[in-house]
């Protein structure tokens, strides 16, 4: 494994924050990488030699792919992670990600989903600055509106792995998802809100319910934005006494019974599937 740690660490970029107009969205990095558009890019003749065997479906050495994504090549960074991947040793996973992201940045956004599949694996070991490295890349494809991407970090965001927990960023992601027709995700912002675990007007909850029930695909989410948009025209649920004492219901109007469990338009909702 000692030959390994000294050919898989690529380099990583310092960060140049950029501001965004959005309210609580921290600094993303513009850090998409166009130094190699083609073979002739390659500051070497035996860097464009690599390149054009790769390009023929020659096998390269692991050291020879990793000299190629050292210089900027997106193929032979996600080929060289994809290599470390394979070879199933926890210890190269930091590694393959930093490969993957190195190859994200330079617009490939097949780079994305082994780089999430990673780093929801759990304590990569990594240094802040790597992290933060990992994260922009992502955070780069979900402004742009990759889907996975987004999903991946407000997933990351609301946990508090890998990146730290974050729930206002996380909050901004649902949305941006939510308002490009992301039902799940509508939803979910929409049930954070109503049981006090989210801030969004209800102007714009009413309009992600009306998304919902005119666009979605299932009937059971349809019944479910109908419910709510109901509960929301009917005002605040009123306090529940039962026999054993009170049960204060939430904003959503599910009923919280003292055994833990649920009772209520959630509940229901669920069985439409």
């Amino acid at each position: 494994m000692a030959i390994l740690a000294g050919m898989a660490t690529p380099a990583v970029a310092a960060p140049v924050p950029l501001s965004l107009d959005a309210p609580g969205t921290p600094a993303v990095v513009k850090v998409f990488d166009n130094r190699i558009q083609s073979t002739n890019d390659l500051p070497t003749l035996e860097l464009r030699r690599l390149r054009r065997r790769m390009q023929d479906g020659d096998r390269l050495s692991f050291q020879e792919m990793r000299s190629l994504a050292d210089a900027g090549d997106g193929l032979a960074a996600f080929r060289y992670g994809q290599w470390l991947v394979e070879m199933d040793d926890p210890e190269v996973l930091p590694a393959a990600a930093l490969y993957f992201a190195s190859a994200a940045y330079t617009d490939r956004d097949y780079a994305v989903r082994p780089l999430i599949e990673i780093l929801e694996r759990g304590d990569l070991g990594m240094s802040d600055k790597r992290l933060d490295h990992l994260e922009n890349a992502l955070r780069a494809f979900a402004i742009r509106g990759n889907p996975h991407a987004s999903a991946a970090l407000a997933r990351f965001y609301e946990k508090g792995s890998p990146f730290g927990r974050h729930p206002d960023r996380a909050q901004s992601l649902l949305v941006e998802m939510a308002e490009a027709g992301d039902h799940e995700a509508a939803m979910t912002l929409v049930t954070k809100t109503m049981s006090g675990k989210a801030d969004l007007p209800e102007q714009r909850l009413r309009g992600l319910l009306g998304q919902v029930v005119e666009n979605a695909e299932t009937l059971g989410r349809k019944s479910v934005a109908k419910t709510l948009l109901r509960r929301l025209d009917n005002g605040p649920p009123e306090t529940a006494t039962t026999a054993g004492g009170t049960d204060a219901a939430d904003a959503t109007g599910v009923q919280r019974r003292e055994d833990g469990g649920s009772t209520g338009i959630f509940a229901a909702g669920s069985e439409d599937g």
